[in-house]
């Protein structure tokens, strides 16, 4: 008989653990032959090495360098991201051979310096006071229309005397109807037959109509500002005009002249003219020209165009630092409440000036400034208030301008961005001494004529845009994706594919594992 020790016979291999230990070797080899077979004619660089070499030293130098190379692309791929999110805006000369006629034809304001024809003076006084008005009250209008001969919006030092008067019968008189029921018309400024645009005779009172500027009642040509002005633009489709051509004698042309009788005995105002030179959709322009009695002024005009891309359109519009014409509603500037007045610097200036009013005073001044809706007008009982705050509403302040100046005025703090897309004018004015002589060859004196043309027939136009749009950000990685790892978009669908096939087999072993158990 035999006896069998424990050290001799071998301990039997339990059934269960080396069917499990045999079940996953082969699910190993089934998913290691399905990555070798997706993987063995992949675009991606390197990975065929990494699957085919036969040694285990040369596929882990190739795994080392798909990986070192997988870095790298993410590392570059990080800086191209944060240039494309920083959205950084450059500005380039697209073209400095823009023609002119593409372009409209600046407007053109001629502002008085004397706002009041004291020929309308009496009945003036008829229209505006009451029938039974005792002398103290004709005493103050008369005063009032003093002031308004050279009233321009934010000069209001003058008005201190006369906001010590009992200005009470006033209360009722419209600023605004008064100075434009006592403002020149156009035919009592300008010289019959003296108007030529484009080298063709006009109308003088058929090119200038009058409308509000920060100068008070202006006379304008080729403005958009007014309802006269627009209603042109709907009769004609070539309003506001273009010009081709450049040089003296192409442009704008007219003559001024003076009649004594408008004046008052004894003033002091000159005979002279404010030249405005602005878009036609802008309301007023600060920058003008003084054109004096006697004087031929010839004023040559270098227009430059400034455009930002549409790209820009999905950016903040405080990073883009600029406002589009036509912008969307949560776009739109807090304050600037208008829509049928284009965005633009000037204008949201002249509307932050007309808040400024309303804050100080609690009434407006449209004579001067874009009207806003359901507000009064300032009457001549509010001359107090705004003569108190002549620095804040004659000076307009920048931001962070108290930071590098030190100015003792309080001024307006305006803060409004440039428009996206506007033209500047780049204005030269020469003048001579004009000699006018009439059919008898006698001199007559206070007359005015001034010329305004462009310098050149083309222009230069600039172009604001995204340094890294969405095309270069796809042409950057595209780049550096084949750099380094030599891949493209078809290396994504091949990847996303054998990953694809992968979590499916690996899902339907799962199950099968599963159902086997139950």
């Amino acid at each position: 008989m035999l006896l069998y020790t424990k050290e001799l016979v071998a301990p039997r291999a339990k059934l269960t653990q080396g069917l499990q230990r045999f079940r996953t070797q082969h699910l190993r080899q089934k998913y290691e032959k399905m990555l070798r077979r997706e993987f063995a004619h992949s675009t991606i660089h390197g990975i065929q090495n990494v699957i085919e070499e036969k040694h285990i030293y040369a596929r882990y130098f190739w795994l080392i360098v798909v990986l070192t190379a997988t870095v790298g692309l993410l590392v570059i791929f990080s800086m191209l991201e944060h240039q494309h999110s920083e959205q950084q805006l450059v500005s380039v000369v697209e073209t400095t051979q823009y023609p002119v006629y593409n372009i409209q034809f600046p407007a053109v304001a001629i502002c008085p310096f004397n706002h009041v024809n004291w020929l309308r003076a009496s009945t003036a006084e008829h229209r505006f006071l009451p029938r039974n008005a005792d002398s103290y009250t004709r005493e103050s209008f008369h005063q009032l229309l003093v002031q308004m001969e050279q009233l321009n919006f934010g000069k209001f030092q003058t008005l201190g005397a006369l906001s010590k008067r009992n200005l009470t019968a006033l209360a009722n008189v419209s600023l605004i109807k008064l100075a434009s029921y006592l403002a020149y018309r156009c035919d009592e400024l300008f010289e019959p037959d003296s108007c030529f645009f484009d080298e063709t005779k006009y109308d003088c009172c058929q090119l200038f109509v009058a409308e509000y500027t920060e100068k008070g009642v202006c006379l304008v040509f080729n403005s958009l500002i007014s309802e006269e002005s627009r209603k042109k633009k709907l009769i004609s489709e070539f309003y506001p005009f273009k010009i081709s051509t450049a040089g003296e004698g192409s442009g704008l042309k007219f003559m001024l002249h003076l009649n004594d009788t408008f004046l008052r005995a004894g003033t002091q105002v000159p005979f002279s003219m404010h030249l405005m030179i602005k878009e036609s959709n802008q309301w007023s322009n600060s920058m003008n020209y003084h054109l004096y009695e006697n004087t031929e002024n010839f004023v040559s005009i270098d227009p430059m165009v400034i455009q930002t891309s549409k790209n820009t359109e999905t950016m903040d519009p405080v990073k883009r630092r600029c406002y589009f014409e036509v912008s969307s509603q949560h776009e739109r500037h807090p304050y600037y409440p208008y829509k049928d007045l284009p965005y633009s610097r000037t204008n949201c200036i002249f509307t932050c000036l007309q808040w400024s009013v309303i804050h100080a005073c609690n009434c407006s001044m449209p004579l001067y400034l874009p009207d806003i809706d359901d507000t009064k007008e300032c009457t001549v009982q509010d001359f107090a208030c705004l003569h108190r705050h002549t620095d804040v509403f004659g000076y307009v302040k920048t931001i962070d301008q108290d930071k590098y100046i030190k100015d003792p005025r309080r001024g307006q703090l305006c803060p409004c961005p440039d428009s996206c897309n506007t033209q500047l004018y780049q204005t030269y004015l020469n003048v001579r001494r004009f000699d006018y002589f009439n059919a008898t060859n006698t001199t007559i004196s206070k007359r005015i004529k001034a010329e305004i043309y462009y310098g050149q027939r083309v222009l230069m136009k600039i172009e604001t845009k995204l340094r890294y749009s969405f095309v270069d950000w796809v042409a950057g990685f595209g780049g550096i994706l084949g750099l380094y790892v030599g891949a493209s978009t078809l290396s994504f669908v091949e990847l996303g594919y054998i990953v694809a096939r992968l979590l499916w087999s690996l899902l339907k072993d799962a199950y099968a594992q599963i159902t086997s158990k139950l």
